[in-house]
């Protein structure tokens, strides 16, 4: 059944208990659509698609670039694998783009991809008193709620007015609170989460070797490895700006490529890995007065990757985000 939570029960926890105005005690849903809360009607979709726009048509016009100016100088191979990679990492991007991270609402069950009824998570507000923390306060902690390795896992999200599990974290940007969330992303306008970290690792990878690609290839177009270190490179500019561009590119991803196989390996999030100092249940004592950082679900990694893998493969196929058409 679904806790109730009075003031008795959440005043040990930190909870300021003002007096609600009727838009406050509306439900979260109803305030989103009404534009109330950010990420609903009245949010401008374009400003969170408009890098994704960007990078969609960066894309298109490298890949026509391609078969325009470099097929010629290259292997019939690596024209196959520039075109194996397109088809790749397009539908993935945009996978990441429009997939749902794994919206906690009314009504949902964590886990098991928004589907089932919800036990222990309600929404706080439409029926109760809103509960909203004060400014800096962390989150109270449903005191009905079940814990794993002692760290009880149900939090009351000021915004959303919803009971939320361990892990997850409400986005400003989106307006949504996502299960287990890694991080928003401004290059797809969408929230990695539990619903499609999966696809964003495997957009990452594909990115890095498309970058790297097409870097090979527009060498090739300029006349050759042998070139590079004779200084006698074809100096067109739109070749320069575009080895420019994604040498970069490929820089970048690696970096995320490497993060990201490593926050997998020992099974933390990048918002547990940055603000671990705000979460208790990641304090393994103090040194001098300062906070140990311990990590209380890594496993090893074997384990972590097996989780992972497990865990993201039963939300196969990915779930149409609708927080990007509220």
């Amino acid at each position: 059944c679904v806790p109730a939570f009075d003031r008795a029960a959440l005043r040990p926890f930190g909870m300021n208990h003002r007096n609600p105005s009727a838009a406050a005690r509306a439900p979260a849903a109803a305030r989103l659509a009404a534009g109330e809360l950010p990420g609903g009607a009245g949010s401008d979709i374009l400003d969170r698609w408009l890098v994704a726009i960007v990078v969609e048509i960066a894309f298109v016009v490298t890949y026509v670039s391609f078969w325009a100016l470099m097929t010629s100088s290259v292997s019939a191979v690596t024209t196959t694998f520039v075109n194996i990679l397109f088809f790749i990492y397009f539908p993935l991007y945009n996978a990441c783009v429009f997939s749902d991270p794994g919206i906690i609402s009314a009504g949902s069950e964590p886990g098991e991809g928004g589907g089932g009824q919800a036990r222990g998570y309600q929404a706080v507000g439409s029926e109760n008193e809103a509960l909203d923390l004060e400014d800096g306060a962390q989150p109270a902690v449903d005191p009905e709620a079940p814990s794993r390795d002692g760290v009880a896992h149900g939090v009351v999200c000021e915004t959303c007015h919803v009971i939320r599990p361990l892990r997850a974290k409400h986005c400003k940007v989106c307006g949504r609170c996502v299960e287990t969330m890694d991080h928003h992303c401004i290059f797809t306008g969408n929230c990695v989460g539990a619903g499609n970290r999966l696809l964003f690792v495997a957009m990452v990878y594909s990115a890095l070797a498309s970058h790297l690609l097409i870097c090979h290839c527009v060498v090739m177009a300029s006349g050759g490895y042998p070139a590079v270190f004779s200084g006698s490179l074809d100096k067109h500019p739109y070749f320069g700006a575009l080895l420019a561009f994604h040498s970069l590119c490929s820089l970048f991803m690696l970096a995320l490529v490497v993060f990201h196989t490593y926050s997998i390996s020992v099974n933390i999030t990048t918002n547990e890995f940055w603000n671990w100092q705000r979460y208790r249940h990641f304090h393994g004592g103090t040194q001098f007065g300062i906070p140990v950082f311990k990590n209380p679900f890594d496993k090893g990694v074997k384990i972590n990757w097996r989780e992972f893998l497990s865990s993201q493969c039963a939300r196969c196929p990915p779930r149409l985000g609708r927080s990007h058409f509220s």
